[in-house]
């Protein structure tokens, strides 16, 4: 109990040690390959060593002189203390292309979060995790394709907290993240749920939902995503996503995604068919999206285990 009172003081220090605002938009469209982006007791989950990144970019291949979009997203986590507990680290880098040909320019931020969850085991092989997280977050600048550049470039502080359950065939959790921003900024509230349906040994189904309500200083809009992906054999993951929550600058988005497990490793592409109702984004195309995940065994012998979450 010292040891995670220790754990907890610091990322809550090192949270309120800064100035009290953040965005975080940037960071949650992700979690269909990292949950741990919208919600910090997931950290330590999958009881193995766990780094995972992204790489999204739009248009995969643009015309000489016009701003592309790149973003980089990287996840670490792990359990720690015989698996009562669990830290987990994340980083992005995102950018949004704006306006049109070379008349436009880049909005980008980036962010630095560190995550920490305390285990409990439940009867029937669950797991129920308390977890917050603490970090700083970019406020985002406006570059001109032109060179010149508005915006600002202060680092705010952004704390969240969150439960989650889960089983070998479920997940239930809950969470807010963001909670002491000002009024300028969203604190949303995620509520993330789902099942793996056994079609038969070699086929099964893993379902989803994710709901997201919006702070009511934004508007209190309240949103849900479905998702569903196939698994043959472990090994081949083809899956589709309605992404309402909100793609890029709020818009909505259907992605198709498929997985490969490899041992260790698991590699994953998604394509965003997310049509832009904005004029300020450039070109009318979808992400691509890239996912590359490592896990390795942190002591207690699971790191050869399939995990469908």
């Amino acid at each position: 109990m010292k040891q995670s009172l220790k754990y907890l003081f610091i990322i809550i220090f090192l949270g309120q040690a800064l100035s009290s605002m953040a965005q975080q938009d940037q960071l949650y469209i992700t979690y269909p390959f990292m949950p741990l982006n919208v919600n910090p007791a997931y950290a330590g989950s999958r009881e193995v060593i766990s780094i995972a990144g992204i790489y999204r970019k739009r248009p995969l291949f643009g015309a000489l002189g016009v701003a592309t979009t790149t973003q980089q997203y990287f996840n670490f986590d792990m359990p720690i203390a015989k698996d009562k507990m669990a830290i987990g680290f994340q980083a992005y880098n995102a950018e949004q292309a704006l306006g049109n040909g070379t008349t436009g320019g880049v909005l980008g931020n980036l962010g630095l979060y560190g995550d920490f969850a305390y285990r409990f085991t439940l009867p029937n092989d669950g797991k129920l995790a308390i977890g917050v997280q603490a970090g700083v977050t970019q406020v985002p600048a406006f570059i001109s394709t032109s060179g010149g550049g508005v915006g600002s470039t202060n680092f705010n502080s952004s704390l969240g907290g969150g439960i989650y359950y889960n089983n070998d065939d479920a997940y239930l959790g809950v969470s807010m993240l963001n909670f002491n921003a000002t009024d300028s900024y969203n604190r949303p509230l995620f509520v993330t749920a789902g099942y793996v349906f056994t079609i038969d040994d070699d086929f099964k189904i893993k379902t989803g939902a994710l709901v997201r309500k919006q702070s009511s200083n934004i508007g209190g809009k309240t949103s849900i995503d479905l998702n569903a992906t196939g698994w043959i054999n472990d090994k081949f993951g083809i899956g589709v996503w309605y992404q309402n929550t909100g793609s890029e600058l709020s818009n909505n988005a259907f992605l198709a995604s498929f997985q490969v497990q490899l041992k260790k490793f698991q590699i994953g592409y998604a394509y965003d068919f997310a049509k832009s109702n904005s004029t300020a984004l450039v070109g009318n195309e979808g992400f691509h999206q890239i996912m590359v995940r490592y896990e390795m065994d942190s002591g207690n012998g699971k790191s050869g285990v399939f995990r469908y979450f």
